[in-house]
C-alpha cells in the first residue's frame, strides 16, 4: 500500500510543479513552508513604483500616449485622486490599492477592491495642507475610465534556499500576470 501512495504522491507532485504558472492557477503553489528547506519564507507585493512602471510600458505597447506616472487627477471640485498610471490623451488610467491580507485569497481577485469590501468607497485619499490640516476624501464609485490595480493579488514567495523557487510563485511569474491581467484591462479601454 505504501509504495501505490508513493507513486501516487509523486505523480501528483510532478504534474503540479510542471504546470505553468498563470492566473488562474496561481494560488495553488502558495506556500505555507510545508516540504520546504529554506529557513524562512517570505510572502512580498507588486510594489506602487514597479506597478506604474509595468503599467506606462503595457499601455505604451498598446498604443496609448501621453502617458504620465504618479498624476494628481480632480474628478470633481473637491475629488482628487492619485494615479499612478494615466493617459492625458485617452483619459484612462490606473490607482493603486496598497491593502493586502497576510495570506493571499483567491477570491479577492473577483472583488473591485479590498477597501471597497471594509468601508464601501472605491477609493480615499488623505490630503493634508502646508499648516498640518487634513482632509479625507472618499469616493464612493470611480469613473469607469479609472481602473484599481489591487496589491493583494499581485504576490510572490521566496526562501534563502534557491531549490525551494521551483514551488514557489516567483517575482517573475507574478509580473508575468500583471502585466497578462493588465494587457486585459487596457483592451476595454479607448485609445
Amino acid at each position: 500500500m505504501k509504495p501505490i501512495f508513493l507513486v501516487v504522491t509523486i505523480l501528483f507532485s510532478t504534474l503540479l510543479f510542471s504546470q505553468k504558472i498563470n492566473s488562474e492557477n496561481y494560488y495553488d503553489f502558495y506556500s505555507t513552508k510545508e516540504n520546504l528547506k529554506g529557513k524562512q519564507l517570505v510572502t512580498a507585493w507588486l510594489d506602487e513604483v514597479e506597478a506604474s512602471q509595468i503599467l506606462a510600458e503595457e499601455m505604451e505597447n498598446a498604443g496609448f500616449e501621453w502617458i504620465s506616472n504618479f498624476r494628481i487627477i480632480k474628478l470633481s471640485k473637491n475629488e482628487y485622486i492619485s494615479a499612478i498610471c494615466f493617459s492625458d490623451k485617452s483619459i484612462v488610467g490606473f490607482v493603486y490599492e496598497p491593502i493586502h491580507g497576510a495570506i493571499p485569497k483567491k477570491e479577492n481577485r473577483e472583488l473591485k477592491s479590498l477597501y471597497k469590501k471594509m468601508t464601501k468607497n472605491d477609493y480615499a485619499e488623505k490630503i493634508v495642507d502646508i499648516n498640518g490640516d487634513s482632509q479625507f476624501i472618499k469616493i464612493k464609485e470611480l469613473p469607469e475610465n479609472i481602473q484599481i490595480i489591487k496589491e493583494d493579488i499581485y504576490w510572490y514567495q521566496y526562501t534563502d534556499n534557491p531549490e525551494d523557487d521551483k514551488y514557489l510563485v516567483s517575482k517573475e511569474e507574478m509580473i508575468d500576470i500583471f502585466r497578462s491581467d493588465v494587457r486585459k484591462l487596457i483592451a476595454n479601454f479607448k485609445k
